[in-house]
Order: structure tokens, then sequence, then C-alpha cells
């Protein structure tokens, strides 16, 4: 097992590495943020995360999702006004991404 790892982006360590010293790649995972890249035969074959760092990817593609969501919503809205010659709707989202047409001010 390597006694330092090498991080650029996250460690790279190998499959034995992973059989043979698990709670220290888990260990130094958790304590680096960063990510160990786990290879077998020089092919990438998993990443190991931290909970954390796998929740706020998580929570970020989420929030991505929601953005491209909301943009094909707005696209297809102003679509459907267009073909029935109807004026948009002005909307506005809440905090949980849920939309609500915007109050007339």
């Amino acid at each position: 097992f390597m006694a330092v790892f090498n991080y650029i982006e996250g460690a790279t360590v190998t499959a034995t590495d992973i059989r043979k010293s698990w709670s220290r790649v888990l260990e130094s995972v958790k304590a680096s943020r960063l990510p160990a890249f786990v290879f077998t035969n020089n092919t990438p074959e998993a990443v190991v995360l931290s909970y954390e760092a796998y929740q706020a990817m998580a929570e970020e593609l989420e929030q991505a999702r929601r953005e491209k969501l909301g943009q094909q919503m707005l696209a297809d809205l102003q679509d459907i006004a267009e073909l029935t010659d109807e004026p948009t709707v002005s909307m506005v989202a809440d905090t949980e991404g849920v939309f609500y047409q915007r109050e007339e001010s």
C-alpha cells in the first residue's frame, strides 16, 4: 500500500490496496475530502468518495436537473403561447423549484 497518496484531484489506488487497507483508504478520503480512484490492471473501476462529497455532488446534480427542466418548461410555454397566439404568463420559482404565476404589480 502506498505510504502517502499522490493527490492530483484525488488518490489513485489499486483494487489490492482497497482489499488490504480499506480503513486507511477510507480515512484518507474522509480527511482529504478528495476521492480515491480505484484501478484494476491500470483500468479505472470505481471511485471512493466521502458521504459528504457524494451528497454535495448529488445536490449539485439535482439543482442542475431542476434548472434544465425549468428552462425547458419556459421554452415550452413560449412555444404554446406563440402557437395559440396567447400572451405568456410571468412565472417565478420558490426555493424548492416549484413555479407559481408571478403576482401582477
